[in-house]
């Protein structure tokens, strides 16, 4: 059984901070039943859209240790990528595609602590995750003391607000539960739900077949999409964070790899209309935009240009 001493927590968040984590927390793992059965309720109600990938791995998503034999506790971290932009620019790409893909940066910010952790701590059997499993990851966050779940449905923390990423070492560490979780801050406010074009918010409810980052990355069918104005976002959307009180003065993110990469610091309609299939990959070739593809780019665009 290994279980760690509060000087090695210590230890270990101090090691996070040094590879660039905005925060660090540990929680064991659980099930999480209620939020299971909500998530059932939200799948059968087809609010995910085409997005059936989330109808796979139920119980591993909501028991996360599930995933491999001897897994007992989560280490979260979280990773500011927040980023000063022009909002009257167009068109508008979600502030999280802006530089290098985050899945890269923060795999392998995240491997790096685990080797950390194994060669200075303790030796341990874990695994990397970053959006590469289903896992419930806004809840390990929450129970590891980083934050609440908004009324728009992501994670906010109180100092770096709702622009984080979520990653977690799920290993055979034996952890204490944590005690200072997050209440909840987001009180009577509704911004979030009052600014969103598509309706696609309650509170804490997400419809996501409305949610323009779902219209611009995930949907591939048009038939019932032409009519719904996703301008000026062409990838992404960040609306509903935009307006949130806790957004309003983040520091920006240190990460050099999360820099505004330099076609869209000043690119307008005319330079993504002339973009060609070589430049695209040239400049997005190690960007969450790039997965999505030229064509769908294309595609949102020319719907853009139409409202």
């Amino acid at each position: 059984m290994l279980i760690l001493t509060n000087q090695q927590i210590k230890a270990i968040t101090d090691k996070s901070k040094t590879l660039g984590f905005a925060a660090c927390g540990f929680t064991p793992l659980h099930h999480f039943e209620q939020a299971k059965q909500q998530y059932l309720m939200w799948l059968k109600n087809n609010y995910h859209g085409e997005m059936t990938f989330l109808e796979k791995n139920i119980e591993k998503r909501f028991n996360p240790a599930l995933l491999q034999k001897g897994f007992k506790s989560a280490i979260v971290v979280l990773l500011n990528y927040y980023q000063q932009t022009n909002k009257k620019q167009i068109p508008q790409i979600s502030k999280y595609a802006l530089g290098k893909d985050y899945h890269l940066v923060m795999k392998e910010k995240l491997c790096a602590l685990r080797e950390f952790i194994h060669k200075e701590i303790v030796p341990i059997s874990g695994r990397c995750f970053v959006d590469s499993a289903p896992i419930y990851e806004k809840k390990l966050a929450t129970d590891a003391g980083l934050g609440w779940i908004g009324k728009h449905t992501l994670l906010i923390n109180k100092q770096y607000g709702s622009f984080v990423f979520i990653g977690e070492l799920l290993s055979d560490l034996e952890l204490p539960k944590n005690t200072k979780v997050e209440p909840n801050h987001c009180g009577d406010c509704s911004l979030c739900i009052d600014a969103c074009p598509t309706n696609a918010l309650q509170p804490f409810f997400l419809d996501a077949s409305k949610c323009i980052s779902y219209l611009t990355i995930e949907k591939k069918s048009t038939d019932d999409t032409e009519n719904i104005k996703i301008s000026p976002w062409i990838y992404g959307c960040d609306i509903c964070q935009n307006v949130c009180p806790w957004n309003q003065k983040l520091d920006p993110t240190k990460i050099d790899a999360f820099a505004i990469k330099p076609f869209l610091l000043s690119a307008g309609i005319s330079e993504w209309e002339n973009l060609t299939p070589q430049e695209f990959k040239n400049i997005f070739s190690d960007s969450s935009l790039f997965r999505t593809g030229f064509n769908q780019i294309k595609q949102n665009l020319q719907q853009v240009l139409k409202t």
